[in-house]
């Protein structure tokens, strides 16, 4: 029996089929454009070629649905970090949804909540307070992408946000410096802060790589499969196209420094004396030519990519390593 760990993104959908043991075996990597460009199926015409789509996948890679994993988009996902004074478990769990209510910002009928105690310190402390991070997810989303896969005769063993599948990935151990996580996806861009081996916070924004795409497509006349070309392997290499390129896509990329500044900052107010030591890039387009030196001097911070397979063996895939950081992450998942 394989894993079979699933990135449904607007552009693409991503597979891995895999064993984890003592060593993470890759049997498969699956890459495919995503027909629909849609996560969320809405009208029933849209699930059902949604359904059609996710059963040609599997059946045409023979992929193993005895343990399936899925990915949840962040935009129907809402993480918080909260303070509160120190409780046992028993009333936290009597608080836990007044606490909810107060920070996540999706209506209470469509709550599907899960919390998990990120540090706990002596009740005895004066002003002690503990750390409990909220993770909550349109019930209504997470239901009908459960039943899609039920009505195939699949039934989803994990389903969870990306950016947690990602930090697993990243295998963060507590004494790592303090470090800022970037998810570049065709739709939105994702930030998410681990500072002393603990989730701090994310932030989510649109704009997702798909913008440099289209403006690459509409400046030179190409259809979006060359402008997704020339966004990898051109990139921000001034010598390409006699500069042009450059000129075209780096306003886009300099709202997405704006981005990564504005998560610096946030951190540096709410931690005083702390700053951010090291920035991981992770998805597809952060293998844009050039992207990650340039990033490093806006930033004047180490820039660093995802290495997802760096511990694997078998069937690893010759390039678009960053594609399957999210599908990696899923994997890695210890199933209790």
């Amino acid at each position: 029996m394989s894993i079979t760990a699933l990135d449904i993104g607007t552009h693409t959908i991503k597979a891995l089929s895999a064993k984890n043991g003592k060593q993470i075996n890759i049997l498969q990597a699956v890459d495919i454009p995503n027909s629909l460009n849609l996560v969320i199926p809405q009208s029933d015409q849209e699930t059902t070629q949604f359904s059609e789509m996710i059963a040609n996948l599997i059946n045409d890679y023979k992929l193993d649905a005895s343990d399936v994993r899925l990915s949840l988009p962040e935009s129907v996902i809402a993480n918080k970090v909260i303070e509160v004074p120190v409780l046992t478990d028993a009333e936290l769990a009597s608080a836990i949804g007044w606490q909810a209510e107060q920070y996540i910002p999706i209506p209470k009928d469509d709550l599907s909540l899960e919390y998990q105690v990120l540090a706990r310190p002596d009740k005895k402390l004066p002003d002690a307070k503990m750390k409990v991070l909220l993770v909550a997810s349109r019930k209504s989303f997470v239901e009908k992408l459960n039943n899609i896969f039920l009505n195939l005769g699949i039934e989803p063993t994990v389903m969870e946000t990306q950016m947690f599948s990602i930090i697993r990935a990243l295998n963060i151990k507590s004494d790592d410096p303090e470090t800022l996580i970037v998810h570049m996806g065709a739709s939105n861009l994702d930030l998410a802060v681990i500072a002393n081996g603990m989730f701090d916070f994310v932030f989510s924004s649109k704009n997702g790589s798909q913008l440099l795409s289209n403006a690459i497509a509409q400046s030179f006349a190409l259809d979006l499969k060359q402008a997704e070309e020339y966004k990898i392997t051109c990139g921000l290499n001034p010598e390409q196209l006699e500069g042009k390129l450059v000129q075209v896509i780096l306003p886009i990329v300099n709202n997405v420094v704006v981005e990564i500044q504005k998560a610096l900052r946030y951190f540096s107010q709410v931690h005083p004396g702390q700053t951010i030591k090291r920035v991981v890039l992770s998805g597809g387009p952060a293998e844009m030519i050039a992207f990650s030196q340039y990033l490093s001097q806006q930033l004047n911070t180490e820039v660093l990519l995802m290495a997802p397979f760096a511990e694997a063996k078998g069937q690893i895939p010759e390039n678009k390593h960053l594609h399957y950081t999210v599908c990696m992450g899923l994997v890695m998942r210890k199933l209790s």
